[in-house]
């Protein structure tokens, strides 16, 4: 069942409500905030026009192209995010996030859904998108606490590297920490589906008219996509950074750029 355009703005005008609570407590957040839903609605209806086109011609070099797209768009949003040096940052995460695409969306696509034709972009672009938007935020979360875990354990990390550790070994607390915390809003989620919440892939496909019973084997399916391309990419993420975070004598890489300068 479509939505008109005059029911969207009935909905819309459900923003009322955090715009009198911004109002009430004096919060500058109203303008961005409306600023936001009318960039997200923009940019909704130009990706709407171009998927359109997409599906329409069904061409799996155009579909591969589309997933470039959002590969850098996720490369790019990762790293205006996080405080690290480009030169770091970049192959760590096209290395994690390309690693997880080539892992995870050939199993799903070729053995499990099996679409016909088999690269059909209709199935490609979204699946990839849940996973890759899942993957970009998780590794972020991973290396942010990952990095604080280090700053907050110096003293056991030099006293493991005197004692004759290697770098993993050195970092594993932190790196435990990290997976951790980054996989816990997964799990959360993961934990409370079907009974507090039913998620938005299982959500379309109910109101597009398909039975729920294949709606809930599809959100099982992109639920293990999901959080087991979220653990990959976690794991590649930190285990890169780690190789990068230190030099060759195990030292922070900050360390030796203050003693190059002296």
């Amino acid at each position: 069942m479509d939505i008109s355009y005059l029911s969207l703005l009935l909905a819309a005008l459900l923003l009322s409500i955090p715009v009198m609570v911004f109002y009430q407590l004096k919060l500058e957040m109203i303008r961005n905030t409306l600023l936001s839903f009318v960039r997200m609605g923009i940019q909704l209806a130009v990706i709407g026009l171009v998927l359109q086109f997409i599906f329409q011609q069904s061409n799996l070099w155009l579909t591969l192209l589309w997933m470039m797209v959002m590969l850098s768009s996720a490369i790019w949003t990762l790293y205006k995010r996080l405080k690290i040096k480009a030169g770091i940052l970049l192959p760590i995460m096209i290395t994690a996030l390309g690693t997880t695409s080539l892992v995870v969306m050939p199993w799903i696509v070729i053995l499990v859904i099996k679409p016909q034709p088999l690269f059909a972009p209709e199935y490609l672009i979204p699946i990839y998108g849940m996973v890759l938007g899942n993957s970009m935020n998780s590794s972020a979360l991973a290396l942010e606490r990952f990095e604080s875990g280090l700053a907050d354990n110096w003293k056991a990390y030099y006293s493991r590297i005197i004692m004759g550790a290697n770098l993993l070994e050195a970092s594993i607390k932190p790196f435990r920490q990290a997976i951790k915390t980054s996989l816990m809003p997964q799990l959360l989620t993961i934990a409370t589906i079907g009974v507090v919440s039913l998620p938005g892939m299982m959500t379309g496909q109910i109101l597009g008219g398909a039975s729920p019973l294949v709606a809930i084997k599809y959100q099982l399916m992109i639920m293990i996509s999901i959080f087991s391309g979220v653990c990959l990419t976690d794991y590649l993420a930190i285990r890169l950074y780690i190789a990068k975070r230190f030099d060759s004598y195990y030292l922070p890489l900050e360390i030796r750029n203050q003693k190059g300068a002296k």
